[in-house]
């Protein structure tokens, strides 16, 4: 399987106080030197004040370029989010559907155009949370991707482990798979302070934490800063997904983005596809096709 989505950018906080290291300051505070690396409890605020400004995001302009092995090509789309976990994004090709996914505070569900086979996959999160999911055919999770869109929710500090490498501030946080293999989520951060449009956040790492192979990732080369509420989101961003047979990159570039749009929550709804299967991941069965079926996408 393959799967789409993104990340978040930010400045940095110094001390562990309420100092945020903000871009939008004409007199920013110093990035932090060596013997005044910033806390975990002071990094967090910052990141959860960031998300706090980001109720909802829209897009209607996403360029996409996928690469599958040596095969790339382009997609337009369009991107919704609404904090905790309401999702959807739909992409296209001369016109084309090639990809679905989508998440509410019940499920998530994914569909590829091009994935063999080429089912609407969905789960419940309590069946989810419950073990009752043996295997992901991609190992989507939608609670990371809304984490890497800046919409996540990052407390508390007690979870993290502050790594410092070279020029960078890594948060390690350990978590379990759907599968219940231990992993770990790991934030990075530029340790120098930088202005739009370099990004303050990074990446986003999932790893295997037994052998530290990457699962998949989320880079930031590029973020935008919404000057309404001062919320920064990035403007381009590229998913990796480490397969067992292939690999697959998504560069993502979200122009026309909308800050806190009001969006209804029957757009977070998943609905079943003209001609595609729908297979639940929890009891690994097809569902039986409906009378009338509606194709999937954002209203």
């Amino acid at each position: 399987m393959k799967k789409v989505l993104a990340m978040t950018a930010v400045s940095l906080i110094v001390a562990a106080g309420c100092t945020r290291w903000n871009m939008l300051n004409p007199q920013p505070n110093p990035p932090p030197t060596a013997g005044n690396t910033p806390s975990v409890a002071a990094l967090v605020k910052y990141l959860n004040d960031n998300s706090g400004r980001i109720q909802t995001m829209r897009c209607d302009e996403l360029d996409m370029t996928c690469s599958v092995g040596v095969q790339s090509f382009g997609l337009r789309g369009q991107m919704i989010a609404q904090r905790p976990k309401n999702f959807l994004m739909g992409a296209k090709s001369l016109g084309k559907s090639m990809v679905d996914l989508g998440s509410n505070d019940k499920e998530f569900w994914y569909w590829i155009s091009q994935d063999r086979p080429p089912y609407q996959f969905y789960c419940g999160y309590k069946e989810l949370a419950e073990g009752r999911v043996k295997q992901m055919p991609f190992p989507f999770q939608p609670d990371w991707v809304i984490d890497a869109m800046g919409l996540g929710s990052y407390g508390p500090a007690e979870r993290y482990q502050l790594v410092t490498e070279g020029n960078t501030l890594k948060l390690v946080e350990k978590a379990r798979s759907p599968q219940g293999q231990p992993v770990r989520k790991v934030i990075v951060m530029n340790s120098r302070a930088v202005k739009a449009p370099q990004p303050q956040v990074q990446a986003f790492l999932l790893l295997d934490d037994a052998t530290g192979k990457e699962i998949c990732s989320a880079h930031i080369t590029e973020i935008q800063v919404d000057r309404s509420t001062g919320g920064i989101l990035p403007r381009r961003i590229e998913f990796r997904w480490t397969m067992p047979e292939q690999r697959l990159k998504l560069a993502m570039k979200l122009d026309g983005v909308v800050v806190n749009p009001q969006i209804p929550a029957s757009s977070f709804q998943r609905r079943p596809m003209q001609g595609v299967p729908s297979y639940d991941l929890a009891t690994g069965r097809l569902d039986q096709p409906a009378s009338l079926q509606r194709v999937q996408g954002i209203r």
